[in-house]
């Protein structure tokens, strides 16, 4: 990956040059490791399409959308920045409702008499699964929920706990769609 410095194999860098040193050719990314997607399309890369006097216009060539950008500095420093936040190091970064954001593994103490634990996968189709554990803070035993973005889903683990013994109701809001899980204990 170049945009950790140079290297002697260009990797999957788009836009990069090269430059003989030590008898080797290395590559250096041009755009310094940020390179911008179609928030349409985020498998494709945009193009640029003009970089001058301090604005960039960026097109996708996919759906032909033009994109400017008042100062492209300005925005690869920000990128740069969320890039930087110490619970991204190292974070894989996956695709989730047409954003790439990192995985991450969350643990939240409440005030009330339950923890949530969240943690975001891909399953083996490379599609997003967010698991989202409850419990009461007094016991091992958790419910287990599996949304899943791409497909629309929203299950729980039957080997755990039955829902109803900690929710009454559990609602997902995704991208067009609302799932809304009732529970009753009886």
């Amino acid at each position: 990956m170049l945009a950790d410095g140079d290297a002697l194999v260009h990797g999957d860098c788009t836009n990069a040059y090269t430059y003989g040193a030590n008898w080797k050719n290395y590559y250096c990314c041009n755009q310094g490791g940020i390179h911008y997607h179609c928030t349409k399309h985020p498998e494709i890369e945009l193009e640029i399409v003009s970089n001058e006097y301090g604005n960039a216009i960026y097109k996708c060539p996919r759906c032909g959308s033009d994109i400017e950008i008042e100062n492209p500095h300005e925005l690869k420093s920000k990128c740069l920045r969320m890039l930087n936040i110490p619970k991204f190091k190292g974070a894989k970064l996956i695709r989730l409702d047409d954003w790439y954001v990192p995985e991450i593994k969350e643990k939240k103490k409440t005030g009330s008499g339950y923890w949530i634990h969240t943690d975001v996968k891909t399953d083996k189709d490379g599609d997003t699964i967010i698991v989202v554990y409850v419990g009461h803070k007094d016991s091992k035993e958790k419910v287990q929920y599996f949304i899943k973005p791409e497909k629309c889903q929203l299950t729980s683990d039957h080997k755990d706990l039955d829902p109803a013994k900690i929710l009454s109701k559990i609602e997902v809001q995704l991208k067009g769609r609302k799932i809304i899980q009732e529970y009753d204990e009886e």
